[in-house]
């Protein structure tokens, strides 16, 4: 805390704990529900991931979330459909920026130009960022602070992904990868089949990639078998499910205990 500004500890940052080889578990929120974010945190997740692309949430709703999780101390990723309105984004200070679909060195690169500032990137600059506005930092030390703590991370999951994928994880600035089984079954020929032999070998190239372009990757896996073989492999960080799908799970699961009862 800066004279009363809330910010992230640095060794709750995700890529810090990768480093000190800490495993780090997310949530994925579809949800615009502050009290999903405030659940993750007392529970123990170590990240929470907003996702843009597949759930409609508005600019205030994003806001809501970016803000409790800020209090709450859990970092916050986005990941976003495109990098349209990515500097006001950015201004509010995620954790992380997760751009999908990445498929060639000139995405990746642009991605780095938007999201961090020089001499890395292109980032537009100005004085509303809140470490600035409201914590008093100068812009060069915002400049580098922003640069060392948030996140950019490409997720590659296509045939021209994994074509390309030694130029993508080439560009400086790259964090992060993350991979998509879904979209990786429908390019491989398999669609819907995640668990593929195909699916997981190509998920398991660009985790092998990642890892060695000093890259952190950042898998999604649904079972412990699955996270097992991939801490093996050296992988550190997992998102490990859904708000949505965990919380009709549950309502699901409450239902059926109490029929089950003998009335």
């Amino acid at each position: 805390m800066r004279n009363g500004f809330t910010k992230i500890d640095d060794d709750k940052r995700i890529r810090s704990r990768a480093g000190n080889c800490l495993m780090s578990y997310g949530l994925s929120m579809l949800l615009p529900c502050p009290s999903v974010v405030e659940m993750a945190a007392l529970h123990g997740y170590d990240f929470i991931r907003i996702d843009c692309e597949h759930a409609l949430l508005s600019y205030p709703e994003i806001r809501e979330l970016m803000a409790a999780a800020r209090l709450l101390g859990i970092p916050c990723q986005i990941r976003t459909p495109d990098l349209a309105n990515i500097t006001a984004l950015l201004g509010q200070e995620p954790a992380g920026i997760m751009i999908p679909h990445v498929e060639s060195r000139e995405e990746a690169q642009t991605a780095v130009d938007c999201c961090k500032f020089a001499p890395c990137g292109r980032r537009g600059m100005d004085g509303s960022a809140r470490h600035m506005r409201c914590g008093g930092m100068k812009r060069e030390e915002y400049m580098e602070y922003a640069n060392r703590t948030m996140d950019v991370i490409v997720q590659i999951e296509s045939r021209e992904g994994l074509l390309h994928i030694d130029e993508i994880l080439s560009v400086e600035g790259i964090d992060m990868v993350a991979t998509g089984r879904a979209d990786l079954s429908q390019e491989l020929g398999v669609p819907g089949k995640k668990n593929h032999p195909d699916v997981i070998e190509a998920e398991n190239r660009i985790i092998r990639k990642a890892l060695e372009y000093g890259k952190i990757p950042t898998i999604a896996a649904d079972s412990e078998a699955r996270i097992a073989e991939l801490a093996a492999m050296g992988v550190r960080c997992f998102l490990i499910g859904k708000d949505e799908t965990l919380l009709s799970g549950a309502i699901k699961e409450n239902l059926e205990k109490i029929r089950r009862f003998p009335l």
